[in-house]
């Protein structure tokens, strides 16, 4: 989408704060400003914006992590799938706990002075760059905030709109603030800076502390998640309200403190640095646990993933669980969950076909006339799959680096995966997944722990034709001692397999290609052809989200 017709989105939909997005020529001056520093000649930095808009500009600084802070739907909708969002309405975020190399923000200009003093004071990064109104300058409270950080600031230019996509009058700053250094993160910690806002208490610091930190078990928490939690739609909004509860809770604990008598707080050695870590950690933890508790909701998107792809994608959204928790950043994440979910359900379908290539396994496509030597098989299967194109697999097949039944001396070993191996166990299951996003519903069916698994002994695994509401076999399986696993696929399941592995590895282009190539009639390609799961913004409306 064109950068007018995102502008006229945002303002048809009421969704415009203030967005002017930053200028190329002011782009390249940060970017030439960041890699002429020492830090990063070698790696690039983590870069934060605040008020994201399109993502235009973490694009352009940065090929590492890269976080936003955007409140507008239709620039969320805008931002690439390997932007995280990590916090919504810029005013709810805390920032402390977000730490990277740089800070980015061209804030709206009608209240920069606000945006400005936040991220001055709360930034954990080394470096902040703003674009602002030249009349920061006369502003005390912002050169107080920069004082306080112990920070310097650099002018790096002066520019204007007047030329930009989205024309203003504005004269701005291209301003440079220095938080830290090369071998200091920053000189004064964010969040010691806010809890002295926070909180006056008055404690011997110098003391060795005794103290103990409390922290209320995630059990506790998850229990009463539990009993007060509504379902369906009304999941997200109560979470939300039962989270600022208990933050609520805890800082009024804490703000309790001050009432003790600094005489008391000593004799009973209360230190300073132990209270601030505490309050930390119970923050941070507080987080954690809603977030899981979410994360645990999402179940429409996980379930379609095999079981190495959840992992992963689970520990992405797990990195980033420092968010505070909302309605909108929960949205947002979600979002980014939906957008990277559909790279992952086409990944992981080429990565479970490939690793079922075998020699014995694999068939031409009609117009590859090339034969699979033992030379092509000589170091690597991976080897060999790079080396050859334009194949499918047969329908029945014989898998020797799977993994088998568990041959463990040890009775827990064996019964922990039903008798198999864990790689066979999850193979096994991984493949209900790529069957189920085809069209082949497993909803209720047997998996692979519902036998017991002996060697060679047939195991029958079901599924819904959706096509046609039909029960039918999927596959049979047989485990050996010898870690091979044996399967017989359903042939329309593996015709439907090698059209979708051809198309996303570029091998087919259509599906006329496909019925001419592997050679199934054209109506039955075009009915498989794109057929492999993806979600839309419908999935955000089934999670409880309005859209």
């Amino acid at each position: 989408m064109s950068i007018s017709s995102l502008i006229d989105q945002v303002k048809a939909t009421n969704q415009d704060f203030e967005w002017y997005p930053t200028t190329d020529e002011m782009i390249d001056v940060v970017k030439s400003d960041i890699y002429g520093d020492s830090d990063y000649i070698r790696n690039s930095p983590t870069i934060l914006d605040c008020g994201a808009g399109d993502g235009r500009v973490l694009n352009a600084l940065t090929d590492s992590s890269k976080y936003a802070i955007e409140k507008s739907k239709p620039l969320l909708n805008s931002l690439d799938k390997n932007i995280f969002v990590v916090g919504t309405d810029f005013h709810q975020q805390t920032l402390i706990d977000k730490k990277v190399d740089v800070v980015f923000c061209n804030p709206p200009y009608s209240e920069f002075s606000t945006w400005m003093e936040k991220i001055i004071k709360e930034a954990n990064a080394k470096y902040v760059y703003f674009i602002v109104p030249t009349r920061w300058l006369e502003n005390q409270s912002i050169k107080d905030v920069i004082e306080q950080r112990d920070a310097k600031y650099e002018i790096l230019g002066n520019y204007d709109f007047l030329n930009a996509e989205r024309a203003a009058r504005a004269n701005v700053h291209l301003l440079k603030i220095k938080l830290g250094s090369y071998h200091q993160h920053t000189k004064i910690d964010p969040f010691e800076l806010w809890f002295n806002d926070n909180f006056t208490l008055e404690i011997n610091n110098t003391d060795t502390s005794k103290y103990e930190q409390f922290n209320d078990t995630k059990d506790k928490v998850k229990k009463s998640v539990k009993n007060e939690l509504v379902s369906g739609n009304d999941t997200v909004k109560a979470l939300e309200k039962l989270y600022l509860r208990d933050l609520e809770h805890l800082m009024t604990n804490y703000k309790a403190l001050e009432q003790v008598s600094p005489e008391l707080m000593k004799e009973l050695d209360v230190n300073m640095d132990s209270v601030r870590s505490a309050l930390q950690m119970k923050i941070e933890n507080l987080k954690d646990i809603y977030w899981k508790e979410f994360f645990d909701s999402v179940d429409k998107i996980t379930n379609k993933l095999t079981h190495k792809m959840c992992d992963h994608m689970l520990n992405q959204l797990n990195k980033h669980t420092h968010i505070d928790f909302s309605v909108s950043n929960a949205y947002a994440l979600t979002l980014w969950a939906v957008k990277n979910a559909n790279q992952y359900y086409d990944d992981q379908l080429i990565e479970t076909f490939e690793r079922m290539v075998e020699k014995a396994n694999i068939v031409n496509y009609k117009s590859n006339k090339k034969t699979f030597g033992n030379e092509t098989w000589r170091y690597s299967i991976r080897d060999a799959i790079e080396k050859i194109d334009r194949y499918g697999l047969d329908y029945r097949i014989v898998l020797e680096r799977i993994g088998g039944i568990n041959t463990s001396v040890y009775d827990w070993e064996r019964r922990q995966f039903n008798g198999l191996k864990e790689n066979a166990y999850h193979f096994i299951n991984d493949l209900r997944v790529i069957a189920d996003n085809l069209g082949y519903s497993v909803e209720g069916q047997s998996n692979a722990s519902t036998f017991e698994w002996t060697s060679n002994s047939k195991c029958e695994f079901f599924c819904t034709d959706l096509r046609t509401g039909n029960l039918i076999t999927l596959m049979e399986v047989r485990a050996f001692k010898n870690q091979n696993l044996h399967i017989k696929f359903n042939q329309d399941f593996m015709k439907r397999l090698n059209i979708e592995f051809g198309r996303l590895k570029g091998w087919l282009k259509s599906h006329g290609e496909a019925a001419d190539e592997l050679e199934v009639t054209e109506e039955f390609a075009s009915e498989c052809f794109g057929t492999n799961h993806q979600l839309g913004k419908s999935t955000l409306l089934m999670l409880g989200f309005d859209n």
